[in-house]
């Protein structure tokens, strides 16, 4: 009655430079998947690290709900699962937060490949148009970051292209040779 429920899914195409066999591995490590998430500041392994789902303590700075709701961050607890083609998490946070999040390899006919996340999330109504709204955006920004890690595994030595650097971009005028 107080609760609101929500999905979203999201697919990038997976970097060309990348394999198959490098995506999956990245996708099975927990740690790796997990930061993807800039908010995700710690990770303790609770359960034993050979059970299936191993079980994580997160801890989170919340960043997208507003200071006067919540200040400071949360610990939550991560159900962690590799699976063939990628992986699922399922999330338990406090004030009845949970969601089920499941990262995917999709091989298309034509031989393209797509990273893929769907995120079930439940939440109280209070939360629930900051959350929507983190789960929508960051879907993309962790899928930009998985292509930036899978990248920087096939391709060693390569630097990175990060167009947010001070000069990267030039205004029209100073291209404009006088």
């Amino acid at each position: 009655m107080f609760d609101s429920t929500f999905s979203h899914a999201s697919a990038e195409p997976l970097s060309r430079a990348a394999s198959d066999q490098i995506a999956i591995r990245l996708m099975h490590d927990v740690n790796v998947i997990l930061h993807l998430n800039p908010d995700c500041k710690n990770i303790k392994l609770v359960s034993d690290a050979s059970a299936n789902p191993q079980e994580y303590k997160v801890e989170d700075s919340l960043a997208f709900v507003p200071k006067k709701l919540w200040s400071g961050g949360v610990w939550y607890t991560a159900f962690f699962k590799p699976v063939e083609d990628g992986c699922d998490i399922m999330i338990q946070a406090p004030g009845g937060f949970t969601s089920t999040n499941k990262w995917r390899l999709i091989r298309k006919p034509d031989g393209t490949r797509t990273v893929s996340i769907t995120s079930d999330a439940k939440c109280s109504k209070t939360f629930s148009i900051f959350v929507k709204r983190f789960l929508e955006s960051s879907h993309g920004q962790m899928q930009r970051a998985f292509n930036e890690r899978v990248e920087a595994i096939a391709r060693p030595g390569m630097p990175r292209r990060r167009s947010s650097m001070p000069g990267s971009f030039r205004s029209a005028r100073q291209m404009v040779v006088v």
